[in-house]
């Protein structure tokens, strides 16, 4: 799985460097993967290989308040604007 860490990392941080998004710390993700008969697997992966995984879950926790934050704002946008309506 050190292998996988370690190009999992240089992949992504060759994309953020690309875009200028600044230098990869640590990486977290997430992935869902589809077989050749249709099935669903999820598989999951952090850099360094070797990060505990209470800071693993602490970044996907962290990821998790930053996407509700989002939604919950978007959500208020949009009644602000349907009462204005």
């Amino acid at each position: 799985m050190a292998d996988f860490s370690e190009d999992l990392h240089r992949a992504v941080a060759e994309v953020l460097d690309a875009h200028g998004l600044g230098l990869l710390s640590r990486l977290v993700m997430v992935a869902e993967l589809v077989d050749e008969d249709g099935g669903l697997h999820l598989i999951r992966g952090s850099c360094p290989a070797d990060m505990p995984v209470w800071d693993e879950l602490g970044l996907h926790r962290y990821a998790l308040a930053d996407i509700d934050g989002h939604v919950t704002a978007v959500r208020v946008s949009e009644q602000l604007a349907n009462e204005e309506e």
